[in-house]
């Protein structure tokens, strides 16, 4: 039962809630009771929960279907009077905490007619006081009598247990004996069906009910599906990655969710590597070459009227590890390119995930990989592939500040601590200095500008723009000539001020830093 390490924990914690849950459903300990069990039986069927569940979560709306299926009301009150989706939806919003949205998408009704119902079973219910019917709701449910439901939840799911080990040893020997009876019978006869038995076919009988091979028709063939990327192991670093050409375009925003195009260009480089058969080694002590990873997201529809939306792959700061919107599994994985191994980061994306926008992110130390879907963020450390929910907070700094951004600058970067963000004010713009421009460091909080620092001086007119951060102190700023002149990128540090040169990067392309410092 090693399986089902932590499911008596969930019990002893969620009975006593779940019995009361069901209590104001059925008005019936017994009954209650039973439907409890039920969904604790439903829960342990597929436990251990994956990282992004909530069991709690999972009982109650196995509870509250169950319940629709095989409604029932024992006493005379007026809850249980009440038509049983209106009860559900009595319980489940005004004393389980479920929103309206949620039991929406859960009953499969517009909002509206929620809403709707709700309202007329609070009406009837208290004349419209929702303060005082959820304060009755909870008094009802507290005087349930719930009995420890520990044991009899465990000998369920034994019970399952050695039902599967049946199952599981018929579905072995059933295939032997049958090879191993059309070995032993004698030559021509045919076995016709499991119930029929066998028959001998007579002289000048043919057996047209099994066709050659000749005759046999083909399978269909599937049409074309996407693969997920299976990366080779190397020890190359990647620098940067870049967005590929969307194969025959991009395609339409379709409902929310569809992946619209898709491929991203990972450019990889280190000293004395050159274990992929890709990798050339023109100069001295340097090894370089490229993947590409054909089911990176690069757009994901929001459905409706909400358009595209960007999505960008994270890189580790070694250049080692890299996440993405898998567009062939729907969900975000993550590679580690020296060891081979691959993570799961997210459920499959439903559509209410990306309703807000989808976004994945790394650690400075490459080990813990988050991802935002919705109202949600999921958190995932590589090295043990362990999961968690992070708990609901306020949204970062520079997310707030956003609005403000959009109005002060036309471009700007969030650092990945949430803390900052970075923009160019171009030169002769409010006052600054002439030349190429001042890099504004921006304290998200307070909306402040904590850092003026001089770009370096271009010979002709140019234009520049922060490109994104390397960790929480350096940023790399593009500066580009007017009328066709060179383009140039430099390292900034946001601290003091200097300023490095940055050869080999692209121009006019979004780039995700990697290893940026790699020989």
């Amino acid at each position: 039962m090693r399986r089902y390490i932590g499911y008596r924990d969930f019990v002893e914690r969620d009975q006593r809630s779940l019995v009361g849950t069901a209590l104001l459903l059925t008005g019936s300990h017994e009954q209650a009771i039973r439907l409890t069990l039920w969904s604790f039986h439903t829960v342990g069927l597929t436990w251990p929960p994956t990282p992004w569940e909530n069991p709690t979560t999972h009982a109650q709306v196995t509870l509250y279907r169950r319940f629709l299926r095989k409604p029932s009301a024992a006493g005379n009150t007026a809850l249980v009077r009440l038509p049983p989706r209106q009860r559900v939806l009595v319980v489940a919003c005004l004393h389980d905490g479920r929103s309206r949205a949620e039991m929406a998408d859960l009953l499969g009704l517009p909002v509206e007619t929620v809403e709707k119902e709700l309202d007329e079973a609070v009406d009837t219910l208290t004349k419209g006081d929702v303060a005082r019917l959820t304060k009755r709701l909870a008094t009802q449910a507290g005087e349930a009598s719930v009995p420890d439901l520990t044991t009899r939840a465990l000998r369920a799911l034994r019970r399952r247990r050695s039902r599967g080990a049946l199952l599981a040893m018929a579905a072995v020997l059933v295939p032997i004996g049958m090879i191993a009876a059309f070995v032993l019978l004698p030559p021509g006869m045919a076995w016709t069906s499991s119930l029929r038995g066998h028959s001998t076919p007579t002289t000048g009988e043919s057996v047209a009910a099994t066709p050659t091979p000749r005759t046999m028709r083909a399978a269909p063939t599937p049409g074309p599906t996407p693969e997920p990327w299976k990366p080779p192991r190397t020890l190359l670093a990647i620098r940067y990655a870049i967005p590929a050409k969307c194969p025959g375009g991009a395609v339409p925003a379709g409902g929310a969710g569809d992946v619209t195009c898709a491929g991203w260009t990972l450019e990889l480089s280190d000293a004395d590597r050159s274990e992929l058969a890709s990798a050339t080694c023109g100069r001295p002590g340097r090894c370089e070459s490229t993947l590409h990873v054909g089911d990176a997201a690069q757009q994901l529809a929001g459905g409706g009227e909400k358009g595209l939306r960007v999505e960008e792959p994270a890189v580790s700061p070694d250049g080692h590890r890299v996440a993405y919107l898998s567009a062939a599994e729907r969900r975000y994985v993550a590679h580690d390119l020296r060891t081979g191994v691959k993570r799961y980061l997210s459920p499959v994306l439903a559509p209410s995930d990306v309703a807000a926008g989808t976004r994945v992110s790394v650690s400075a130390d490459g080990r813990r990989f988050t991802v935002e879907l919705g109202g949600r963020r999921l958190r995932t450390d590589f090295a043990t592939g362990r999961s968690a929910s992070l708990p609901d907070g306020r949204r970062a700094a520079t997310v707030q500040a956003a609005g403000w951004l959009r109005q002060n600058y036309r471009v700007w970067c969030d650092s990945p601590n949430g803390r900052h963000s970075a923009a160019v004010r171009a030169a002769g713009d409010g006052g600054e200095r002439a030349g190429a421009g001042d890099l504004h460091i921006i304290d998200a909080g307070s909306r402040q500008v904590v850092r003026r620092l001089p770009l370096p001086a271009a010979k002709r007119p140019a234009e520049s723009e922060v490109v994104g951060w390397l960790g929480t102190r350096e940023v790399v700023v593009r500066l580009k000539e007017k009328d066709g002149g060179r383009t140039a990128f430099y390292r900034v540090d946001a601290v003091t001020g200097r300023t490095r040169p940055v050869e080999g990067l692209p121009d006019g392309e979004p780039i995700v830093f990697g290893a940026l410092t790699a020989p």
